[in-house]
């Protein structure tokens, strides 16, 4: 289970990953709210759990890299 502060703390390194790869707050705050088709839901409420979190970061990681996921 996750807490409230470890949840603020996953968002966070989220909020900062997603910043560094689509180089703005604005649009990474977009896409982390937005519904997205390969997890089903949004990035932001994927990261609740630990098996989300991973996919999440495994999304910007090939977004960031030019890879697949």
């Amino acid at each position: 289970m996750t807490t409230k502060s470890d949840l603020q703390l996953r968002i966070d390194e989220l909020e900062t990953m997603a910043i560094e790869t689509f180089g703005s707050k604005t649009i990474a705050d977009v896409w982390l709210h937005r519904e997205n088709f390969v997890l089903g839901a949004t990035p932001i409420y994927m990261a609740e759990s630990d098996s989300g979190l991973m996919e999440v970061k495994k999304i910007l990681s090939a977004i960031n890299y030019g890879g697949v996921v």
